[in-house]
Order: structure tokens, then C-alpha cells, then sequence
């Protein structure tokens, strides 16, 4: 299945690392969004008299005849100040720029620290971390190998970790 968008279900296997449940909640989701954009398409229509257009409301009062209540979902605030309705998003939903999408999956309370500046990591890409500190490390699954030689017949690249009995090394030739 492609959703709208274009993504399918392999793409999204890739994101949910094949979480089957996250896959369908995803399809679903976008199933429901392009039925509520079809929805919206095919009533708001153009009209030559004022009784006979959809109007917004922020409150039902039943003065016209075709009006439709504004509700904020979530992720959204608004603010009437001196008849002014501002409409933004709080603070729960990021802002993503730069036509990328983000996907944050979070299976329960966390809390994430950003940096100031630089980059911060990612589970599947490749990247560069510099300056950083590591508050008692833990490393596992690193081959024990007795020297370079050992460690590159066993795939640890130039610059890469193994130890030998214990002691940690990093293979240079």
C-alpha cells in the first residue's frame, strides 16, 4: 500500500524498524487524513449569498444555517486578544523545517536534550560526534582480538575498537 504522500510500506518498515503495529497506525492515520481533506473538498463549495456559506465559528449559536464550530486539536493553542484569534501550535509539536519529516516515537515519559549547536545523533545514520563526553561507557559486542592483523581479518576497520583479553585497543594498520 502507498499512502498519499508516497510512502509505502517499506519505507515505513524502515522508520518503525518493522513494527507492524506502528505501520498500520501509520497508514491509518494517513487513510483518515485523506478522507477528511476529500471531506472538506467536496462541502465547502462557492456561494453568491451570504446564508449560503459555510461559516467558522468558535462557538455554535445557530445564527446561520451552514456553520461550523472551530475546535483546536491537539498540538494547537489560540489566543483572542481584542478580536484577533491567533492560531499556533504548542509546545508539544515541534516545528520541522527544511522538507524533511521527522518521526519521534516515544514509548513512554523522556526527556531529550538538544544542543546548542552541532548535530545531534540518530539511530540509522552515520555521523561524526566531537567533543563529547562519556560518563562511564559501557561497550559491548566488541571482538577480542590479539593484534591488528587478528582484529582486521575479523572486519574491525582502520580506527575501529576491539580488545584483546580486556584491554581495549584500536586497530591502526
Amino acid at each position: 500500500m502507498t499512502t498519499q504522500r508516497g510512502y509505502t510500506r517499506q519505507m515505513l518498515g524502515k522508520w518503525f524498524k518493522g513494527d507492524d503495529r506502528m505501520i498500520r497506525a501509520m497508514e491509518d492515520q494517513q487513510k483518515q487524513v485523506t478522507e477528511s481533506a476529500t471531506g472538506l473538498q467536496t462541502t465547502a463549495q462557492t456561494t453568491d449569498k451570504l446564508e449560503q456559506a459555510a461559516v467558522i465559528v468558535l462557538a455554535g449559536n445557530q445564527a446561520f444555517t451552514n456553520e461550523r464550530v472551530l475546535s483546536l486539536g491537539r498540538g494547537l493553542s489560540g489566543d483572542d486578544i481584542d478580536g484577533v484569534l491567533t492560531i499556533q501550535t504548542s509546545d508539544v509539536v515541534p516545528l520541522v523545517t527544511g522538507g524533511f519529516s521527522v518521526a519521534l516515537v516515544a514509548v513512554g515519559n523522556s526527556q531529550v536534550r538538544l544542543p546548542l549547536t552541532g548535530t545531534l545523533a540518530t539511530v540509522g545514520n552515520p555521523e561524526t560526534l566531537s567533543r563529547k563526553t562519556m560518563d562511564a561507557p559501557i561497550l559491548i559486542n566488541i571482538g577480542n582480538y590479539a593484534n591488528d592483523a587478528a582484529a582486521a581479518s575479523g572486519g574491525v576497520p582502520i580506527g575501529g575498537v576491539y580488545h584483546n583479553s580486556g584491554a581495549l585497543r584500536m586497530r591502526l594498520t
